[in-house]
Formats: structure tokens, C-alpha cells, sequence
């Protein structure tokens, strides 16, 4: 049996002529930026997460920007950020001119709150955190940090579509969240996009602005801006898979969770831990296994396509070669980062499927 890392098709078959239709109304109006489908959109997401407003955009990298942007974050500022994620959430800071601070990761693979406060100076101006994988990092705490030494604390939740903590929603906590929309995310395009939630009026304004040349009346521009706005085919799809989102997400825990009790007790076997009280999404399901390549060759005999988040850490990245010059050690992350292996966990994945990588698993252990 063959069972793939993710597929798809199997979400986007029984809509994806009721889109199609839709979008074909659009066609036919010749109403293709910042329209109606675009603006429902927006108001149909900030209901799902609780936020007052939100600001869709071109992918979740520019909806990072657009809040460095909003805040006034740029040029000779740190923003600190976890060097356990992808590199998008860096490369965000970087672009507005400003500078990423790294930061270890804990044991959830998330921000370590503990070593942040080594990291803050007088250039510091916001946190980053990234809620990896599927699950919160520690708001709570981080907005405590950042109110403690007067910073922005912002939200990456470009895996957590749908992802609580406690009674807490994303955003919550923070002056802003990023998603991201890239089709393999829980919430993903036919290509890609992105979204900016917030609670604040004030930041909404100027990224409404900012994300269309600085403009809210066209040939009108009142401030600097970028040209960075969602399609409508897109924001069509979204619109119909929201009303799914919850159900895909249950289907992906339920997944993990038999993952979870299958593989208790396996010593060689490191499992995921979900963060005390996050209702986890499971847009990942990472393992820790010891001699990787061999664990990924099994898996690969048995026709079982797997992942890895990330094989080249940002520490290593050539972008950042002259960024490391200090030789700064991630302890933790360096721990992990050559262990890490990625099962699969995806909305319609059949239950023997699920039995044949548990089987498969297991054998390799014995």
C-alpha cells in the first residue's frame, strides 16, 4: 500500500466545481482585485478567529511584513524570533530592513521563553512567536514578556489554523497574527496567500493601506506602501473550505492521537508533546529518530512518503552564513534538527493507511 505525505485532491474533489462556478461569475465580471469574495473573505475569517479585523494578502511572508510595516519596524531594530522555524519568518524581518535575533527552542519545539530575556536590548523592538506545527507557544507569557520591557509581541500562525489555548484564540495576546495560506497548510489556496488578524483599528487602518501602495482611495496614497493582495479564486476556495476547517482539523487529531497511543513505549522513539492546555491542529506530526536516513529509507520500502521540518536549519542556511559569525550554539535545536521526521497526518486519510504506517513504524523498532 502506498500512502502519500499529504493528498490534496481528496479535499478539494468534492468542491472544487462549486468554486469553479463562482469564479467563473467573476470571469465574467472582469472583477478581479480586492472584490467582493475578497472582502467577505476577510470578515468570514476574523468570525472563525474571534478578531475584530483582518487584512488578507499575497502570502503568509508578506502578512509578517505587513506588520512589521504597520508598527514602524525597520532599520537598525531586532526582532526576536524562535531558529527553530521556517525561514520565512526571518527572512520577514529582514525585509523590512530590520534585524532577527534567534532564539533555542524547548522541548515542544517552540520559542524558549527562558532564554529570550538574554537576547533583548535597546534595539529590540517586538517578539515573534511562532506557533509550530500545529500548537500555541506560551502567549501568555510572552505577552507578559513583551509588556515587561515595552515590545511588540506578534503571532506566526502560519500552521495553527483553528489552534486554541485554553480559552485563548490566536490573536488574542498579541497586537497581530500572520497565517499563511499555502496550499498544504490546513487551511490552504490553490496557489498561495496569506492573512493578517488583529484587534487593534488603528494597525488595521495602515495595513489596509499598506497592502495596496499606501492607498485606501485609488491614486490616492497617503503613506509608502506594497502591492500585496489575495485573488478572488482564492479567497473563493478559502470561503468554502472554512466551513470545513474544524472537521479537517479533528480528523487530523484524531490521527495523532492513534499515532500517540500506538507508539507509547517505544524507547528509540521520540513522540511529539502537546503544550499543557492547546487544543493542538496537528498541521505536522515530527518524530525524533536516531539514525534518520535509515528510519526514512523503511518508511520508503514500505511505500510510506515522510518529511522532514526542516532538513537545513536556519543556523545553517548560506543566506545567514555571516549572521552566525559569533559561532552562537542552539543547543536544543541542534539536538533535534537531525532527528526530526515528519508522518504523515492529513484530513481523508484512510484508516488502513493509518494502520500500515503504525505497522511499519513498529517494525522497524523491533
Amino acid at each position: 500500500m502506498k500512502v502519500p505525505f499529504n493528498d490534496l485532491s481528496r479535499i478539494h474533489n468534492p468542491i472544487k466545481n462549486n468554486v469553479l462556478s463562482k469564479f467563473s461569475k467573476v470571469i465574467d465580471k472582469n472583477d478581479f482585485i480586492l472584490n467582493n469574495d475578497v472582502n467577505t473573505f476577510e470578515k468570514n475569517f476574523s468570525k472563525y478567529t474571534n478578531q475584530k479585523y483582518s487584512i488578507s494578502c499575497a502570502n503568509g511572508t508578506d502578512a509578517i511584513e505587513l506588520i512589521l510595516r504597520g508598527l514602524g519596524i525597520g532599520k537598525n531594530d531586532e526582532v526576536i524570533v524562535p531558529v527553530n522555524t521556517y525561514i520565512a519568518t526571518s527572512f520577514a524581518v529582514d525585509n523590512v530592513g530590520a534585524k532577527p535575533v534567534f532564539v533555542d527552542n524547548d522541548q515542544y519545539y517552540l520559542i524558549n521563553i527562558e532564554k529570550i530575556k538574554e537576547k533583548i536590548n535597546k534595539n529590540t523592538k517586538a517578539i515573534i512567536g511562532v506557533n509550530l506545527y500545529g500548537q500555541m507557544c506560551n502567549v501568555k507569557e510572552l505577552k507578559k514578556l513583551c509588556k515587561d520591557y515595552n515590545l511588540y509581541f506578534i503571532e506566526d500562525a502560519a500552521q495553527a489554523h483553528g489552534a486554541t489555548q485554553s480559552s485563548l484564540n490566536i490573536g488574542d495576546n498579541s497586537i497581530a497574527a500572520s497565517y499563511s495560506f499555502y496550499p498544504g497548510k490546513n487551511l490552504g489556496a490553490w496557489g498561495d496567500g496569506g492573512i493578517v488578524t488583529t484587534n487593534s483599528y488603528s494597525l488595521y487602518k495602515k495595513l489596509f493601506k499598506i497592502r495596496n501602495f499606501g492607498s485606501e482611495i485609488k491614486y490616492y496614497h497617503e503613506m509608502k506602501g506594497v502591492n500585496t493582495k489575495l485573488q478572488p479564486i482564492q479567497a473563493i476556495l478559502l470561503n468554502e473550505k472554512l466551513k470545513y476547517i474544524d472537521q479537517w482539523n479533528n480528523e487530523r487529531r484524531g490521527i495523532a492521537e492513534t499515532y500517540l497511543d500506538a507508539f507509547d513505549g517505544i524507547k528509540k522513539l521520540k513522540l511529539p508533546k502537546k503544550y499543557f492546555s492547546n487544543t493542538h491542529v496537528w498541521h505536522l506530526f515530527v518524530i525524533e529518530v536516531a539514525n534518520r536516513n535509515k528510519f526514512i529509507a523503511h518508511c520508503k520500502d514500505n511505500n510510506i512518503e515522510t518529511g522532514i521540518h526542516y532538513p537545513y536549519p536556519i543556523i545553517k542556511q548560506k543566506a545567514y552564513k555571516d549572521h552566525f559569525q559569533n559561532k552562537e550554539v542552539f543547543e536544543e535545536s541542534f539536538s533535534q534538527y537531525y532527528k526530526l521526521v515528519t508522518l504523515p497526518v492529513f484530513p481523508k486519510m484512510q484508516k488502513k493507511e493509518v494502520t500500515h504506517v503504525i505497522n511499519t513504524v513498529k517494525n522497524y523498532f523491533k
